[in-house]
């Protein structure tokens, strides 16, 4: 017997699809409010950001759906020609509105106006319309948008403050909890890794950095049970790709003597929750069979985890979906085979639990505190002339690299020479004498406080001194 297999959605009623979409964007409301509140209006209460700042998060989400639904139908009318009543039913059952939603969701505060217009018109041209429309994309074409702008324009992005809100901007000195984390080698004390950002419950709740529409949790969940419930979204996918990373870093964890807070934290940070129940779900571009849908939703959580862990790139959930987007076919050829035979479904399942199994122990002790280093700082080069010491040494920054050149005379720091920084906000350094600072006060420069505004860059240069006075005693 053939199984052939297709690409979904199978819904042959475009009036039942129309009410799944409308229950998607039901559930997103809650989520959307909570980033207009948390990213603009507590910043604005403050006395952080003016009005303008305050609508900017409800100006990237209208402008990413407006351009997403203007490109489709510019697409639609000057390149498949459709007119008039063709052209109008096509608009209405393409939903054109949802790649530019999403993508402005998931994408930070800090992205210009102008990048959410060119990643919507990603998204719905590249990512949706040149594979067919609506129910033939590959991939999730907001992960396509998303992809564009933060390859292409992350740089950009983080000189413009990145994920942090303007309170966040004068109150937090890292750029994200997972960016610490991945800073530190991911072995430590809550109070080293999470604590700066908040408690377990401001995590919970969204108080934390983030993207628009992923540091909600509490929301999010709230999400899921409205979708199982009104049979929206497959409810295996979400259930098992958060479990999966659950038991994951709970074994990383407890193998690095980290407690429960540790898995916790790694599913409450970044757009784990968000990318479950919204991204990996899309009926375009997830599986159809039930077998299939596990696999699915234990490749995700495996591949997150190992791009976490494993790579440079500390979120690692958006780039799960693509990779697996890419193997759905192949994934549901397997479960279509594996409809009629428990055993063909549980070959490949157990594969991936014991997959599962081998990665997380080889992570931890990949990641044991015998082989932590922090890799933040890297001391180029020292040199000796006469009396004194010079260091060539670079720190990882907000934006990226500061270089700088740091001159020790009688066992002390006397001159501290930039060489190449591209720190957004680098002139309230210079306007805060913060370098000088530093060398006066470098016996005590643990004691010394961070700039507002310019945390992240402050802390790093602290962190460039400590590291070269810690490296000349040692050399001693």
């Amino acid at each position: 017997m053939k199984f052939v297999v297709d690409k979904g959605p199978y819904l042959k009623d475009k009036d039942f699809t129309s009410k799944i979409m409308k229950k998607l964007f039901i559930a997103l409301i809650p989520i959307i409010i909570f980033a207009v509140y948390k990213n603009g209006i507590i910043p604005y209460q403050n006395g952080y950001i003016t009005f303008y700042e305050a609508l900017r998060p409800l100006f990237m989400i209208m402008i990413g759906g407006i351009t997403a639904v203007i490109a489709e139908m510019l697409y639609v009318s000057l390149i498949l020609k459709k007119r008039e009543k063709d052209f109008f039913s096509y608009i209405k059952h393409s939903y054109a509105l949802f790649p530019g939603l999403f993508l402005a969701l998931i994408l930070p505060i800090n992205t210009p106006l102008w990048l959410v217009i060119l990643g919507s018109l990603a998204a719905t041209v590249l990512g949706k319309m040149l594979f067919g429309g609506f129910g033939y994309n590959i991939f999730n074409p907001a992960l396509i948008g998303y992809l564009f702008v933060s390859s292409s324009y992350g740089q950009l992005i983080a000189a413009r403050g990145g994920y942090l809100n303007g309170q966040e901007l004068d109150s937090i000195s890292k750029a994200t909890p997972l960016t610490n984390i991945s800073n530190i080698a991911f072995v430590g004390s809550w109070n080293e890794i999470g604590a700066e950002f908040g408690s377990l419950s401001d995590y919970f709740f969204g108080f934390i950095p983030g993207s628009l529409g992923e540091t909600s949790t509490f929301l999010i969940l709230i999400a899921l049970i409205y979708l199982i419930i009104t049979k929206v979204v497959k409810w295996r996918i979400p259930i098992i790709y958060i479990t999966t990373v659950l038991i994951m870093t709970f074994i990383i964890g407890t193998y690095n003597g980290m407690e429960l807070w540790f898995p916790l934290f790694q599913l409450l940070s970044g757009g784990l929750m968000f990318g479950a129940v919204f991204i990996a779900t899309d009926p375009v571009t997830s599986p159809i069979t039930k077998t299939g849908q596990t696999i699915y939703a234990l490749g995700l959580g495996i591949l997150t985890v190992v791009f976490r862990f494993l790579t440079p790139y500390p979120e690692g959930v958006m780039t799960a979906i693509l990779s697996m987007n890419l193997l759905v076919i192949i994934i549901d050829r397997i479960g279509a085979k594996a409809k009629f035979s428990i055993k063909k479904t549980l070959l490949p399942v157990s594969i991936m639990i014991v997959t599962l199994f081998l990665i997380s122990f080889y992570i931890g002790h990949h990641i044991s505190p015998r082989e932590v280093v922090d890799t933040r700082v890297n001391i180029v080069n020292v040199e000796k002339i006469e009396d004194k010491i010079t260091y060539v040494a670079t720190v990882r920054a907000f934006v990226g690299l500061i270089k700088a050149e740091l001159i020790l005379e009688k066992d002390a720091i006397i001159e501290i020479n930039i060489i190449e920084q591209n720190e957004s906000y680098w002139q309230d350094i210079v306007n805060h004498d913060y370098i000088n600072t530093l060398i006066k006060r470098q016996e005590s420069i643990e004691e010394v406080n961070t700039i507002a505004g310019v945390t992240v860059t402050a802390d790093a240069l602290k962190l460039l001194v400590i590291r070269v006075l810690e490296d000349y005693e040692e050399r001693k």
